[in-house]
């Protein structure tokens, strides 16, 4: 039984502890200009809009020529849109610029990225920005550490305390083994209060990329409100369990406090969550904190069974109302779950597709037929186990009830296993499908040289389906070259068909069609250029599209 009980708390450590920096739902979704866009004349801001609501930090946000020299900017959030500001249309050249974005999620984790567009055309090569201030893995790991005692801590005390206050009965003193399960409750609520108290200054150093040494001369109690608010609900809601908790049978006030101290404490970590990022919120919010208190009731049901079943052995009817109680508990908590849980399922995967062909949708699957898995168990246990229980009468009865008794334990914890570890893994996925950025260190544009001249060709999004291509015949030194004509442009693609396109004149030597692109692979722009009323040049870019 202990082996069970120590593979469902690593499990439940996997749960909390193992997601990287990386981890975080929050994602760029939108902005103004788009990603890789070529826009005519330069625009007064950049704006960033994410899925869910941001805030800058201490590290600026920066923006940077094609050369790698930074521009003149400033930049403020609000909600989930940061806005960049840059200077007049008369400061910034033609080429492109890269947008080194930084700022912090809801839920604490960093995150940063590029955008990149150009003004008139793209350039030919581009400098890759410096990489944004990062916590070392020792900050992470503390966090990590400090985040996965929360969890455990809060799930152990909030579930012994429901354990005692609602499923074990008060007719029974058992002096002995409340007396363990009271020491149990209080250990794991002192270990839960101050990791969550810890986590305060660390989170606020790793949500500025800065290192331990600076937890106090760096903290920013703005930049942590939730974390803040988060401890003081689980040192609250803990204290209040410790004290109602006791040796004796608690009253009905006892069993008041231990509830309702242990709904407090896990209403803690919805705080610091992601389903404030998708509406209805409050919904989706109360959906998380009914997924802790199941998890705290089944969690605290096991670990209270298995400190009290071989007291219970030899009393079949306090042993089968123990069980029934637990059964009942859990199984409202169930079907609550299931219900709120399949609509944030809806809400956060999007649609049905993403449910099948995204690892998120896949996993939600697997923790769904788990949890189905977990129903018909405690229908089985419910119609099975207790009656041979009740039913026990003789030595040799007994002994096979509470053999029956111990082996449901472990099939639960079993499961329970299963359901956290799927879990884990779960949280550690983006619901959605990342969304596409451009390569660092590139603007995917593509050249071939024709006598003195270059004639750069650029498509954007680079994928199946429409597609805007710009063409721009330079000199030597980078500059637009006028002709005397418009260039003819042919799109020619892997399996041989080709395309005329009609460009439109954009800028000096620069001109702008849309194409529809049917295929990934490898695709030639073949460009004709008049550079004299007598004598034409031909040139052929070749531009790789994606799947």
């Amino acid at each position: 039984m202990r082996a069970f009980l120590g593979a469902a708390i690593a499990a439940l450590a996997l749960l909390v502890g193992a997601a990287p920096p990386a981890s975080a739902h929050a994602s760029l979704v939108d902005s103004d200009p788009d990603e890789g866009a070529v826009v005519a004349t330069a625009p007064e801001t950049v704006v960033l809009t994410f899925n869910e609501p941001v805030r800058l930090t201490s590290q600026p946000i920066r923006v940077y020529d094609a050369d790698g020299e930074q521009v003149e900017s400033s930049a403020e959030a609000d909600d989930r849109q940061v806005t960049v500001a840059l200077p007049g249309a008369d400061d910034l050249a033609d080429g492109t610029y890269v947008v080194a974005w930084n700022a912090l999620s809801g839920d604490g984790h960093p995150l940063s990225g590029a955008l990149t567009f150009s003004i008139g055309a793209p350039s030919a090569s581009l400098v890759e920005p410096p990489a944004p201030e990062s916590s070392s893995r020792a900050v992470t790991a503390v966090r990590d550490a400090l985040t996965a005692a929360t969890y455990v801590g809060l799930l152990v005390a909030a579930g012994l305390a429901l354990f005692t206050s609602r499923v074990l009965p008060t007719s029974w003193s058992g002096t002995d083994v409340r007396r363990r399960l009271r020491r149990l409750m209080s250990g794991a609520a002192l270990v839960a209060g101050a990791a969550a108290v810890l986590l305060v200054p660390v989170a606020s150093v790793y949500a500025q990329g800065r290192e331990l040494d600076g937890l106090l001369t760096s903290f920013s109690p703005a930049l942590v409100l939730n974390e803040v608010s988060c401890a003081v609900l689980v040192v609250v809601g803990l204290a209040v369990v410790v004290r109602a908790s006791g040796d004796a049978p608690p009253d009905a006030r006892a069993v008041r406090l231990l509830t309702g101290g242990a709904l407090l404490a896990l209403a803690g970590p919805a705080l610091v969550g992601h389903t404030r990022a998708y509406a209805p919120w409050p919904l989706l919010v109360a959906s998380d904190v009914l997924h802790l208190v199941a998890g705290a009731t089944w969690l605290g049901g096991l670990v209270g069974l298995a400190l009290a079943v071989r007291a219970l052995a030899g009393r079949e009817q306090l042993a089968a109302t123990t069980l029934a109680r637990f059964s009942t508990l859990a199984g409202g908590l169930l079907l609550l779950v299931a219900a709120t849980g399949s609509f944030l399922g809806w809400r956060v995967v999007g649609s049905w597709d993403a449910l099948f062909s995204t690892t998120y949708g896949r996993l939600l699957l697997v923790k769904v037929g788990l949890a189905l898995l977990v129903a018909a168990m405690g229908g089985w246990n419910r119609w099975r186990t207790l009656p041979t229980v009740r039913a026990a009468a003789g030595f040799a009865d007994r002994e096979r009830a509470a053999a029956l008794l111990t082996r449901t334990v472990r099939i639960e914890a079993v499961v329970l296993v299963a359901l956290l570890a799927t879990t884990g893994v779960l949280v550690n996925q983006p619901p959605r499908p990342e969304p596409l950025t451009a390569a660092s260190g590139t603007t995917g544009a593509s050249t071939a040289g024709v006598g003195d001249l270059r004639v750069l060709a650029v498509m954007s999004p680079q994928r199946p389906g429409a597609n805007t291509l710009l063409v721009q015949v330079q000199d030597d030194a980078g500059d637009p070259v006028d002709l005397p004509a418009p260039p003819l442009v042919r799109l020619a693609g892997p399996g041989g068909q080709t395309e005329d396109v009609t460009v439109q004149t954009v800028g000096s030597g620069t001109w702008r069609a849309q194409v529809v692109v049917a295929a990934p692979g490898a695709w030639e722009v073949q460009v004709g250029l008049a550079t004299s009323d007598r004598e034409q040049e031909r040139a052929t870019v070749r531009l790789a599209v994606a799947r």
